[in-house]
């Protein structure tokens, strides 16, 4: 199923995206969530409303032409591996100096079909439904070539069917183990001091757990204490671990919770301190729109 791009609302879009990063006043846009590289805005228009993901800025069409080889690779994949992935299309203009801003765009779903919020709304045993479902997904689509970034965040339940939403960074690696994602591009919004040494020394780490079913089992349950849904850990736990070769237990959940928080909250300082250098020193617009506090 596929849909119309509303170019030129998405322009409109563009055009006060810009004017939020000159003024840092978000206020004329509707924002559906912050991630920890990109954010998601809802654009409404007279034909329908849509989930708006706007992807870094890529300095070059060829480097935005690969990412689109790459997300149409990923896509198909999903397909292969019986997951229904949201429809997806991109748009882009170009700016200045040959650089080509980006968006992927799905047609907004019902947020209360979201399955984080199904978790807190539905009784005990859609939870364990919906869980056993998730699993059923991941051991059958992930390999160490192909990821999912699997948090209850990222998927809705329309139906009765499971429908996978982020597919913004597709986690794909070559016959050497290499990312093809373009992880430079997606690593723009740190400081730049920052960036080779994440790239260098963190972001195998970051990655790797995506392409083990037990990596992103650990990492689906980590988010559910973002999502404050600790309690619901032991009961997964129950369900999962006899599939596992290698058992998890609540303890390293925990821990692993704790680790993520502390590396994406330090991350987040720094971009602040580098949106201040910008915006007081340099006398520059910041690139970035930056989230509010988490509550992590």
């Amino acid at each position: 199923m596929s849909f119309a791009i509303p170019h030129d609302d998405l322009q409109a879009l563009e055009d006060r995206v810009q004017a939020a990063l000159r003024t840092t006043d978000d206020s004329a846009l509707d924002v559906l969530g912050y991630g920890e590289v990109t954010l998601v805005l809802k654009l409404t228009t007279p034909h329908g409303a849509y989930a708006c993901k706007r992807l870094p800025v890529f300095p070059t069409l060829e480097r935005y032409e690969r990412y689109t080889s790459t997300l149409a690779d990923y896509l198909e994949k999903l397909e292969q591996a019986g997951i229904r992935a949201a429809p997806t299309r991109l748009w882009h203009e170009r700016l200045s100096g040959g650089r080509i801003v980006a968006y992927c765009v799905q047609e907004a779903l019902p947020a209360e079909r979201l399955c984080s919020r199904l978790l807190r709304d539905q009784p005990q045993s859609w939870a364990v439904d919906f869980f056993k479902r998730f699993l059923d997904h991941v051991d059958r689509a992930v390999t160490p070539a192909f990821g999912l970034d699997a948090q209850a965040s990222n998927w809705i339940d329309l139906d009765g069917e499971l429908t996978y939403l982020d597919v913004t960074t597709p986690l794909l690696r070559d016959d050497q183990g290499r990312e093809r994602l373009d992880v430079p591009l997606f690593l723009t919004s740190l400081p730049w001091v920052l960036r080779d040494a994440v790239r260098l020394t963190m972001s195998k780490s970051i990655f790797d757990k995506f392409y083990s079913s037990r990596g992103v089992l650990l990492d689906f349950l980590g988010n559910l204490h973002k999502e404050r849904l600790e309690k619901l850990i032991p009961l997964f736990l129950e369900v999962a671990n006899p599939r596992l070769s290698a058992p998890i237990t609540a303890q390293e959940v925990a821990a692993y919770y704790r680790g993520d928080a502390r590396m994406w909250e330090l991350i987040q300082r720094l971009r602040k301190a580098d949106r201040f250098w910008h915006r007081n020193v340099l006398r520059l617009p910041y690139p970035f729109l930056l989230p509010p506090e988490i509550d992590r």
